[in-house]
């Protein structure tokens, strides 16, 4: 049976969207990071210190999703389509004479 999706273009958006993460996950790293400073702020009592902790522990969070969604999107795209639809394109969409 074949499938009624384009294999391609899911594999194509997951890229687009992996390219949007690494954008921003610079940005993310640097958040963390000024949490943990915020942590580090002497005598900082624990009704501060506990949502900081949650903040670094989401941003660790996050990262580890996203990468294992996008991860798990790719292994059920059935490679066989995939490659079809690749080579179809490599060939173009003209009809043969023959």
């Amino acid at each position: 049976m074949a499938i009624k999706w384009s294999a391609l273009r899911v594999s194509e958006e997951v890229d687009e969207i992996e390219e949007l993460f690494n954008s921003i996950t610079p940005t993310l790293w640097r958040m963390r990071e000024k949490a943990e400073e915020l942590r580090r702020i002497p005598h900082l009592p624990g009704y501060i210190d506990q949502p900081t902790v949650t903040m670094t522990f989401k941003v660790d969070n996050f990262n580890t999703y996203m990468r294992g969604f996008m991860e798990r999107i790719r292994d059920r795209i059935p490679k066989e389509a995939l490659e079809q639809e690749r080579k179809a394109l490599e060939y173009g969409s003209q009809q043969s004479l023959i």
